[in-house]
């Protein structure tokens, strides 16, 4: 495996590629527009020199509102250098340009001072949480990142260039960093060390530091360390589907399995390939196109915050690694048809000289996944195809929401049932109108609280779903023309004894027939929400007591309970039809039996008759 360093060098050489080399030359001149990303070190100052302050931040008190915030914006911006200083480095290698290097030493100047690159005061997201009595709460999300961006520079600068007093100092800050990134695993410091849960991104970024520094001062100095960090990074790797599912959803793998992917090829640059040969690494690529759904609409589940409509493009720097340093087919294939092309970093560079992906380097259609609970299926690989993806539950899902049995259908490219979404973590509805099951096409028994005051509670009440429930699918058909899956929960809801959950679908509409039957001796009212995608009033006509017709944009939805049913529709909160942060507005259908039962069957028949 050659260096960036190397692979930049032989790129320099292909005259075909020369227009591409131009390309992230002229983007990182365009970085140097902005001002250099520096560190803040008061909570007035969060939100300047390119830092952000997280709106988690804005409910905390004075005594740990600063830590926290500061801790925070130490996140933003390694994220910030793990991108700009590769590119800039690259561009000076490829172009000589002074004012790429002066840019360049200037940020890395500035980082040889952010030690540690993780300040402590992430942990004090709740009022109640303090920091520990040393006043260390570990290694986090800032520290693979910054790492990256360090080691990434020393091995693409080319030495004479560097000054010596410079990468002494990022040296330095890179030992300090495996000491302490060491540490925390010695001594059980953060909660995912002292629980071993090696699944979460919260083990892998540092993880990804932890080996990265190693290699970057060199390994045969830090043996045991270097050691410790490739053991975790397995740990990792195993921990996953053995078809490639990432527990954590897709917005969280472009963070967690970068981290993974870079870091595993630092390993075989120096011919240490026991992570860059994992199977979940060569799988994971297909499992990630398996998002892609039709209408540049994507699988929003795991508190997908990126996977909104319109953006595909924010999936460019992961799957441009995976292509570069796996050799995945699939994941170019995804990069170049779905994604809208190489990142420009780097590796999206590497991307630009491999042999171009053809159709027979398309996933299939269609996947069941086991870990990561999930099935999708698609009727081609066109914006204007149709898809559907159904929901269940792992034990070991995580940034997982009240979930399990959501339907999510587009036809010929428009979205019709879709699900609300992931607003911002310090949201005040999350909890309400999000991540509970009032945010997803799923079952609710009883009204605990008024459906117009459901986004003023701060959790969801008693005898809603939660989340963390196992909800296995069943896959009696899946083909090119399309499915029949059962889910069945049976856990997770107040005095549920069974919900089975039917669906069956083919390219011409979709029925969900959901069988009901409550613990001996309970009755309750059964509600079901059914999120469309369209913020236009719907018809509603009832034909009689136990059927209702829904119908909009020349779609139809035929409703029909085993007893009477009430039909209501309300606007609701959207962050899935919208890639921008802003609360928009989509219709909600509600669906509830008009009186308290013991057993309830409901049939749910969508028909996108009039959208060709």
């Amino acid at each position: 495996m050659p260096t960036w360093a190397q692979v930049l060098d032989m790129i320099a050489e292909d005259k075909t590629l020369a227009p591409a080399v131009d390309a992230m030359i002229q983007a990182a001149r365009d970085a140097c527009k902005t001002c250099p990303i520096r560190r803040v070190y008061r909570y007035g100052d969060v939100g300047r020199h390119r830092t952000e302050l997280v709106d988690m931040a804005l409910a905390l008190g004075p005594e740990t509102q600063e830590t926290f915030a500061l801790a925070m914006s130490d996140m933003g911006t390694s994220r910030l250098v793990a991108d700009e200083v590769p590119l800039l480095a690259a561009a000076f290698r490829l172009s000589g340009d002074p004012v790429l290097e002066e840019r360049l030493f200037e940020q890395l100047s500035e980082m040889a001072t952010w030690s540690p690159l993780q300040r402590p005061g992430w942990t004090l997201f709740s009022p109640d949480n303090h920091l520990p009595p040393d006043g260390k709460d570990g290694n986090w999300l800032a520290t693979g990142p910054g790492v990256r961006a360090i080691a990434d520079a020393l091995d693409i600068v080319p030495a004479a260039s560097m000054p010596g007093e410079l990468r002494e100092n990022l040296e330095q800050l890179l030992e300090k960093e495996i000491a302490s990134i060491a540490e925390d695993w010695r001594v059980k410091r953060q909660w995912f060390v002292k629980y071993n849960r090696a699944y979460t991104n919260q083990w892998v970024v540092p993880t990804e530091g932890l080996v990265r520094a190693c290699l970057a001062v060199g390994r045969e100095n830090y043996p045991d360390e270097y050691e410790l960090g490739v053991r975790n990074l397995l740990a990792a790797l195993d921990a996953h589907g053995k078809q490639g599912e990432f527990e954590e959803g897709l917005t969280y793998a472009v963070v967690t399995v970068a981290s993974m992917i870079h870091a595993a090829r630092a390993m075989a640059v120096e011919g240490d390939m026991r992570a860059l040969e994992h199977p979940f690494l060569q799988r994971f690529p297909t499992w990630a196109a398996h998002h892609f759904q039709p209408g540049e609409t994507m699988v929003n589940a795991f508190n997908s915050g990126w996977a909104v409509r319109g953006a595909y493009w924010r999936t460019r720097p992961l799957l441009s690694a995976l292509a570069a340093c796996t050799g995945s087919r699939a994941g170019l294939w995804t990069l170049t048809s779905l994604a809208g092309g190489p990142s420009q970093d780097p590796a999206g560079l590497a991307t630009r000289a491999l042999p171009p992906a053809t159709d027979a380097d398309a996933p299939p259609l269609f996947a069941a996944y086991e870990h990561a609970t999930l099935v999708t299926w698609r009727d081609s690989w066109n914006s204007d195809g149709s898809g559907v993806w159904v929901r269940g539950g792992h034990e070991l899902d995580a940034h997982d929401d009240c979930d399990r049995g959501h339907v999510n259908y587009v036809a010929h490219g428009r979205p019709i049932l879709i699900e609300a979404g992931t607003p911002s973590y310090g949201h005040p509805h999350i909890h309400g109108l999000y991540t509970s099951c009032v945010g997803h096409n799923v079952l609710q028994l009883g009204i605990r609280v008024p459906e117009e005051d459901v986004g003023n509670c701060d959790e969801p009440p008693a005898g809603w779903q939660c989340a963390g429930i196992v909800a296995p699918i069943k896959v009696h058909r899946l083909d090119e023309s399309g499915g029949h899956v059962v889910i069945r929960v049976d856990h997770g809801y107040e005095g549920l004894k069974m919900w089975e959950r039917d669906v069956r679908w083919d390219c011409e509409g979709l029925v969900v027939a959901d069988s009901v039957a409550l613990e001996d001796g309970c009755r309750d009212t059964m509600l079901f929400r059914w999120h469309l995608g369209t913020a236009l009033d719907v018809s509603l006509e009832r034909e009689a007591e136990d059927v209702w017709t829904v119908t909009w944009n020349d779609c139809t939805m035929t409703i029909k309970g085993s007893a009477p049913v009430d039909v209501s529709q309300k606007k609701m909160p959207d962050h899935t039809l919208d890639d921008d942060d802003q609360d928009h507005r989509h219709t909600c259908v509600l669906v509830r039996s008009a009186e308290e039962v013991s057993r309830f069957r409901l049939i749910t028949d969508v028909r996108p008759e009039g959208i060709v």
